[in-house]
């Protein structure tokens, strides 16, 4: 399948049997800026217990950059300390 291109949300959401929207959501999550997404790798994989959630994540899309790198350092301030 990771050869295989798709034309469009639709074409893509088809293919995994999801909606447009929840494809819309994920491809979303490409727009973090790219220090968070290094917050969110410096936390591990898997994750000793949950710390953000996808929802909280779509969220920050909206933010600008500076915005969402204060935001996500928070959270993982906040997940460090409890």
């Amino acid at each position: 399948m990771a050869s295989e291109e798709c034309v469009s949300r639709s074409a893509l959401a088809r293919k995994l049997g999801a909606t447009r929207a929840r494809v819309t959501q994920v491809l979303g999550l490409l727009e973090l800026a790219p220090q968070v997404i290094g917050v969110l790798a410096a936390l591990g994989d898997p994750l000793p217990r949950p710390i953000v959630t996808e929802r909280s994540l779509r969220s920050l899309v909206r933010l600008p950059a500076k915005e969402q790198t204060r935001a996500m350092q928070r959270i993982a301030a906040k997940a460090a300390a409890s």
